[in-house]
């Protein structure tokens, strides 16, 4: 089953995204494939799926499709300021460059639509 792992800091600022948001109140992680960085990972607030794994931490839910979760395993989550840097808690060889590209140069992230 899924785990995320990140700080106290992050949890409020994504907890604060959700709390703002009419619609879905889920985090999804999911892979882009074509970002300017190569393959990266980001959140956008989405509904579950039966094809999802759910990980509640405090009073935000996250969810990732199960085939992602078997290819990255367990995920850490940081607020860096303008953005969450998003990869996998043990890296997996078969992501590139699993990094969000949040706050990068090729536009936004955060939490967006999906």
């Amino acid at each position: 089953m899924l785990r995320v792992e990140t700080n106290p800091e992050t949890l409020a600022e994504i907890a604060k995204v959700v709390e703002a948001q009419e619609g879905p109140r889920n985090i999804r992680i999911y892979a882009e494939r074509n970002g300017c960085s190569g393959q990266s990972l980001g959140l956008a607030l989405d509904e579950v799926k039966e094809t999802d794994f759910k990980h509640k931490l405090g009073e935000v839910n996250f969810v990732i499709d199960k085939e992602l979760f078997r290819d990255l395993g367990d995920i850490k989550i940081e607020f860096v300021g303008n953005g969450y840097l998003v990869e996998p808690v043990v890296p997996v060889e078969k992501v590139e460059k699993a990094g969000s590209g949040c706050g990068g140069g090729c536009g936004g992230c955060g939490c967006g639509g999906h």
